[in-house]
């Protein structure tokens, strides 16, 4: 680490604990300091057998990061733990659990503002801040089974606590004369409301058999620390300036985001301790990965927040790459969960799965909302991944809810994102496929698959071959091609089906194919439109005729009549030479060849 830490210079050889002031009030005017900045004052040495050690790494970073305080503070909260489980009645464990860690709580808040107001080491002060907050977050865990057994007790206790917090906090800060943000504050005390109230809220519900608030009581926990880490989205776009005049050298983030860096990660780890003392069946010995889902959501948002509070591209991407993590948070018994909720899970939301991808599209929409580019396109990916694979809740099917309505939905937000962008073919192509195979999920979910894939193949071609019309790029002329693929192999199909059935009326399918191709050649002034309509023509006559013969129809075509129409053609055909039409046809022709321009007609698709 280096040797200056946090804004205080210390030399090798000085004492670290004769740090030089950060008040620049006390630096003085004197010309010959280098700046007014006290950071570029180091003090004389006092004494060289005193310094950082510098023999090992590891003698170095015991020094320089001073864990101790942290590992003293985990080793406190096990012993009091330990000590309460043997004591007497729920009150006795309580009391002592409780009044140990507030005990200690109150000698590390002494020993910051001692650390700070005479020592003046910042940088082990700040550890010792994360203990205090640590030591009074474990405070509030001292009761749960006081708030099932004896719930006035717990709430006299849980009085005691909030007071207890608000003191040590308030205290600690004024002595240390820190200043820290109103929604710093008010996130702080938010955090410490919801660990206080929901084991008193929990508790009269188990204490009542109220089974479903008890069971869901855990996630409800993560969802409301959630919601109240998201006050800090003020705070965090401010940025820096946030913190600007806090009377210490801290700098942003580092303070005071590393405080509910710390509140998050223990609320995590709370929120399965409180599935254990409140929930009544499950599997509360195995960790429910579900229970950090909105807590890292809320993660997420503050992050993009962030990013662009400062505008910061590489923050608002890392949340937009980072989103589908939260799937991770469904992964237990695929989509189940080993959480007591498993009924009401498939009842009203189909399974942690499908939660877990309504987070996803919640996230995704805020970033778009919050104007994140390409955050967008996460709400049609997400959609589509929904209609594919989560598990529908039982009530919305009862209400007629179906898989092929979310890729609908997403082809939907798709078409709109067309509408606000310039040269979108692959976004109009992309909207084609998704409808594509909306249309082919809705008749299979009406039980008529057949249909639904002829009907999603006829719109895929018509699809393709209006992009192939609208615009002029390799996508396009690419998509033309494939269309008349498509059509080709889809003619294929068809001849072998009226083949194998004589009186099917997709005959006249081919027939259609032909007129489309023949308009759509001569819309696009392609030859190779032409030649395929020629084919469809071709074949539909030449299978009219086979089939006609085959059950003997063109035995009754009056065949005079006919021959005697033929004949009127050509005799027109001839006629209209006569007057010179073609002759002109050709020579306008010859005459654009001579001039350079090109013809009318283009070879290929």
């Amino acid at each position: 680490m280096d040797d200056e830490i946090n804004g205080d210079s210390v030399t090798p050889g000085s004492d670290p604990n004769e740090q030089v002031s950060s008040d620049p009030s006390q630096v003085g005017s004197d010309p010959s300091q280098v700046g007014s900045d006290p950071s570029q004052l180091s003090p004389e040495p006092s004494s060289p057998d005193i310094g950082p050690p510098t023999q090992t790494s590891v003698a170095r970073f015991l020094y320089n990061q001073n864990p101790f305080y942290l590992i003293s503070c985990l080793l406190v909260i096990y012993g009091c733990q330990n000590l309460a489980i043997s004591s007497g009645n729920l009150l006795d464990k309580s009391i002592t659990m409780v009044g140990g860690i507030a005990a200690y709580t109150i000698l590390m808040a002494v020993v910051c503002i001692a650390v700070v107001r005479l020592a003046k080491v910042w940088d082990d002060a700040r550890s010792i801040f994360i203990v205090v907050v640590i030591s009074l977050i474990a405070v509030t865990t001292g009761f749960d089974e006081l708030c099932i057994g004896n719930r006035s007790m717990a709430t006299a206790m849980a009085s005691f606590a909030a007071a207890f917090v608000l003191t040590v906090t308030e205290t600690v800060l004024w002595a240390c004369r820190i200043r820290l943000g109103f929604w710093y504050r008010a996130t702080y005390y938010a955090h410490f409301a919801i660990l206080l109230g929901f084991p008193l809220a929990l508790g009269r519900a188990v204490a009542t058999r109220n089974d479903p608030l008890a069971n869901w009581g855990s996630v409800l926990f993560s969802m409301a620390v959630a919601a109240g880490a998201l006050l800090l989205i003020p705070a965090l776009r401010r940025g820096p300036d946030s913190v600007k005049g806090n009377g210490t050298p801290w700098s942003w983030p580092l303070y005071p985001i590393s405080a509910f860096v710390v509140m998050l990660v223990l609320a995590g780890i709370r929120s399965h301790a409180i599935w254990m003392s409140f929930g009544f069946y499950g599997t509360a010995g195995k960790f429910e990965p579900f229970l950090l889902l909105p807590l890292l959501a809320a993660v997420l948002i503050l992050i993009v927040e962030t990013g662009l509070g400062r505008g910061n591209q590489v923050l608002q991407r890392f949340s937009l790459v980072a989103t589908p993590v939260l799937l991770l948070c469904a992964i237990t018994g695929n989509g189940a969960t080993w959480l007591p909720i498993g009924g009401d899970l498939r009842t009203y939301f189909g399974s942690s799965l499908t939660v877990a991808l309504g987070f996803v599209f919640s996230v995704y929409l805020w970033m778009t909302i919050r104007g994140v580019q390409y955050a967008a396109f996460g709400l049609p990916a997400t959609l589509l991944t929904t209609g594919f694979s989560a598990t529908l809740p039982s009530t919305g099917a009862a209400y007629g809810l179906q898989s092929w309505m979310f890729p609908a939905a997403a082809c939907v937000i798709l078409l709109l994102m067309t509408f606000r962008m310039k040269n979108s073919d692959w976004l109009w192509a992309a909207v084609a496929g998704v409808a594509t195979t909306t249309i082919a999920m809705a008749g299979d979910a009406y039980g008529r698959p057949n249909d639904g894939l002829i009907a999603a193949s006829v719109f895929a071609v018509l699809a393709m071959l209006a992009i192939g019309i609208v615009f002029r790029t390799d996508l396009a002329v690419f998509l033309r091609y494939a269309a008349a693929g498509v059509i080709m192999f889809g003619t294929m199909a068809i001849v072998f089906r009226v083949l194998q059935s004589p009186g099917s009326m997709l005959l006249y399918a081919i027939a259609a194919i032909g007129v489309v191709a023949l308009f759509y050649g001569m819309l696009i002034r392609r030859r190779g439109w032409l030649i395929i309509a020629a084919l469809q023509i071709s074949l539909f006559i030449l299978i009219t005729s086979y089939q006609g013969h085959r059950t003997g129809k063109l035995r009754r075509i009056n065949w005079p009549i006919a021959s005697g129409l033929m004949c009127l053609c050509v005799g027109v055909a001839i006629t209209t030479g006569k007057t010179g039409v073609y002759h002109g046809i050709a020579k306008r022709i010859a005459q654009r060849n001579l001039d350079g321009k090109p013809s009318g007609f283009r070879s290929g698709l």
